[in-house]
């Protein structure tokens, strides 16, 4: 079930969104922590949140795979094939008909199997947790946290208008990456899952570097 909660851009947007009230308050610095700096460094405090924000993400996409695995529970069986449920679904109108919240993708179920879309779209939920997170630490301390925090939701919130924007927006917004219908060879858009992987990997990379790198050398760690 996890991959295509995801076609639905509304439950994508709102799953983001809550996600980053994880990290709104990065780097997570207050009275107390001076403490904390003193005996343990500096760099070692700010590495250690930096690892926080990659476990939360981590946790939190576990907590959603747990969550679409429950919500079908018993009416599960382990498998290498989609089933017929899942098919009729993608092929019929059967999910407007019983009130589904989200749609099935027929492209789901013909370019991947079931463990393979479950695992992209779980490593992609974590890259990109990870990197909003990111965002939002860096943000914080250059412009404050109202306007990191708009700017980020921003980010997550325009998947919901994706169809209508311009091409280029999608590297705006990775939020839209988790629809792996966005990624597919047939989409108008030119990043696929590689290059979303890559620009992730590199992206959380780089803002790790820079998080460490500005509050290191800022008043908030002194």
């Amino acid at each position: 079930m996890l991959p295509f909660i995801f076609n639905d851009v509304m439950l994508t947007a709102s799953i983001f969104v809550a996600a980053m009230l994880f990290f709104i308050d990065a780097p997570f610095y207050d009275k107390y922590q001076l403490f904390v700096i003193m005996r343990g460094g500096t760099s070692e405090w700010v590495l250690g949140h930096i690892m926080y924000i990659f476990s939360v993400s981590i946790l939190y996409m576990l907590c959603l795979t747990g969550i679409s695995i429950l919500i079908i529970f018993p009416n599960v069986c382990l498998s290498g094939e989609w089933g017929r449920i899942w098919t009729t679904l993608a092929l019929t109108d059967a999910g407007e008909q019983f009130g589904l919240s989200f749609g099935v993708s027929g492209y789901l179920i013909f370019e991947y199997r079931p463990l393979e879309a479950m695992f992209l779209v779980g490593g992609l939920g974590f890259f990109i947790c990870s990197f909003y997170g990111l965002c939002l630490w860096c943000l914080n301390l250059c412009v404050g946290k109202i306007i990191s925090f708009v700017t980020v939701s921003a980010s997550i919130i325009l998947v919901t208008r994706i169809k209508y924007l311009p091409e280029w927006i999608m590297y705006l917004t990775p939020s839209a990456w988790m629809d792996l219908n966005n990624l597919s060879k047939y989409a108008r858009y030119e990043i696929d899952v590689v290059r979303a992987f890559i620009i992730l990997v590199l992206g959380c990379l780089c803002l790790s570097g820079i998080a460490y790198y500005v509050t290191v050398h800022s008043d908030i760690s002194g």
